[in-house]
């Protein structure tokens, strides 16, 4: 009764917000402050998620703002924040006690952006992982960054290649370090290639390298529940069994087959060099279509088979994507309402332990969510 009275609560909020929001953009330019210099946009997101393995389950509410805000100090300096504020209850239960419902304000990102010339820009402040790194080896978080971004188009084709050195911290950006334990590091190089036709016809592809350094015990020790191979030093001190440095590659490909259906496919690579060749390789294929019902209606489904061994990547940076040691696949569905400005969404995921783990078994998810469009504040 009372998760139904919270989902009551929950969805009635964000359709009167999704309302609001409607009504914001359709003001008259004369209604609107006229300002160039900043910009700001939010959306909501309520989510239902059931979780659950041989030792632990979870059902959770998550309740989720967004915001994006962007001020251009002048030409050539740019101030990008993305705040999110979580609200999550529900019912949690595992072995260790680790799964818990969080509420908790976090960045996506935090950064200023200087262009000195037209195809060169450099970042600083808590950056985005997503613009670097594949989902295989970082889920969306921030760290720590300076990133170096070099860019140009020519004949339809854009071009970029990005130098970053970030320091790997959890989503509240606390390194995780001890007394005495080195600062963390995370040194990468990105290359990327995009050639698009229209929005309903691209192809992209990106091919990167990068070199985890002195990661902490606390990092070991919470990867290890997630499918990394770790060495105890003592109760309280835990040590990666290899270094991370190797390789990442994507690509993704979209073309209209008839007037109101579009296909696409892609995939995603990543493999560590330091590690047994069993253990180094992670792979995520996908194959999707996506159906134009209406002129403002929109139906995408997409399935998904992945394999990332055990050390792979570091799974505690990847655990909400991608956990380490697992094979499995996913079935996801959107159906979009532009005219209403949101979309509902359903995703199923079933992955299976590939190497005997005690902390692993086989894992389902089954999560629901509604979400709104971003709406100009």
């Amino acid at each position: 009764m009372k998760h139904m009275a919270l989902w009551t609560f929950c969805l009635t909020l964000i359709l009167t917000a999704q309302t609001w929001a409607q009504g914001q953009i359709s003001m008259s330019a004369s209604d609107r402050p006229q300002n160039d210099k900043f910009k700001a946009s939010w959306r909501l997101s309520l989510a239902g998620t059931d979780r659950h393995d041989e030792r632990s389950q979870a059902k959770l509410v998550d309740f989720r703002t967004d915001i994006k805000a962007r001020y251009l100090l002048n030409n050539q300096l740019l101030l990008d924040v993305q705040p999110s504020l979580r609200l999550q209850s529900g019912q949690t239960q595992s072995v260790d006690g680790a799964d818990k419902a969080e509420s908790k304000i976090q960045l996506y990102q935090a950064a200023a952006h200087y262009a000195p010339l037209q195809n060169i820009q450099f970042s600083a402040g808590a950056l985005n992982q997503e613009t670097m790194h594949t989902r295989l080896l970082i889920d969306r978080i921030a760290f720590p960054a300076a990133r170096l971004l070099g860019k140009m188009k020519a004949d339809g084709i854009s071009t970029s290649l990005a130098f970053e050195t970030a320091i790997p911290t959890s989503t509240s950006l606390s390194a995780n370090t001890k007394e005495l334990e080195p600062t963390p590091s995370l040194n990468s190089a990105t290359l990327k290639m995009q050639a698009s036709a229209s929005p309903r016809q691209y192809a992209k592809a990106s091919a990167g390298y990068f070199i985890y350094g002195n990661l902490p015990s606390a990092v070991a020790q919470q990867s290890n529940l997630l499918g990394n191979t770790v060495h105890e030093i003592s109760s309280a001190q835990h040590k990666f069994a290899y270094n991370y440095e190797g390789y990442e590659a994507s690509a993704e490909v979209k073309y209209p087959i008839f007037f109101a259906i579009d296909l696409f496919a892609g995939a995603e690579y990543i493999q560590n060099t330091k590690t047994l060749s069993e253990y180094s390789r992670g792979s995520n294929i996908y194959v999707g279509t996506e159906l134009y019902l209406k002129k403002d209606m929109q139906f995408v489904v997409e399935g998904s088979y992945f394999s990332v061994a055990p050390d792979a990547a570091v799974a505690f940076f990847n655990a909400g994507g991608y956990e380490t040691n697992r094979v499995g696949y996913s079935l996801d569905t959107a159906l979009s309402f532009r005219k209403q400005g949101f979309k509902v969404g359903l995703k199923y995921i079933d992955s299976e332990v590939m190497f005997n783990d005690d902390a692993q078994t086989r894992e389902k998810t089954l999560l629901i969510k509604l979400e709104t469009f971003y709406a100009q504040i």
